[in-house]
């Protein structure tokens, strides 16, 4: 059997060809989503982004809300789950999922809420940016110390968790497990 040797165009030095066909490559990359994004260009899976919701809101936790009885989680927060604990600066334990469900629920107040679906997760659930009256529900929870920026997957809301720590609002007064640590802590619980 024979060895396959690049194709090389003589005169031209390999160096060159290597960032031509990176450059190429590159190219072809930045061209697929205005590709997809053409009319008649078919998509797959749903297509749920820049998809607005307006209705009336309820919280289902810090970081999980209904409008008009379609599920949104709210992107770039992540706040207590059930059964989630935490310790008030006197040591005292709280259940700290519900009382972060209470303070959306505050935020809410009966308001039309208007959500951007930005995504949906690989379970279909739709996550996106909801307001009232212009007041961005994700970027109150976290400055008021009630859920936490989750910064893996937005940059978004570092300042609002940078704020709530400084002024030791909400979860940053006591003792609190990060909700994301305080899953992966469960899971290996369970698995023991």
């Amino acid at each position: 059997m024979r060895a396959c040797r690049p194709f090389t165009i003589p005169g031209i030095d390999r160096s060159f060809a290597g960032a031509a066909s990176a450059a190429l490559v590159l190219l072809l990359l930045l061209a697929a989503p205005a590709a997809a994004q053409q009319p008649g260009a078919k998509r797959q899976g749903p297509a749920v982004p820049n998809q607005t919701l307006r209705g009336s809101g309820a919280a289902l936790a810090g970081d999980l809300l209904t409008v008009d009885g379609t599920t949104v989680r709210l992107l770039g927060i992540d706040a207590p789950d059930p059964g989630q604990l935490c310790r008030n600066r006197r040591g005292h334990e709280l259940d700290c999922f519900s009382i972060a469900t209470s303070v959306l629920n505050n935020l809410l107040k009966g308001e039309e809420v208007e959500c951007t679906i930005a995504e949906l997760d690989r379970n279909g659930e739709k996550k996106g940016e909801c307001r009232v009256r212009g007041v961005d529900l994700g970027a109150a929870m976290v400055a008021r110390g009630w859920a936490f920026a989750f910064r893996s997957l937005s940059p978004s809301y570092a300042s609002n968790e940078a704020y709530a720590q400084s002024k030791r609002f909400g979860l940053w007064s006591g003792q609190v497990e990060k909700p994301w640590q305080w899953r992966s802590r469960q899971l290996r619980e369970r698995g023991s």
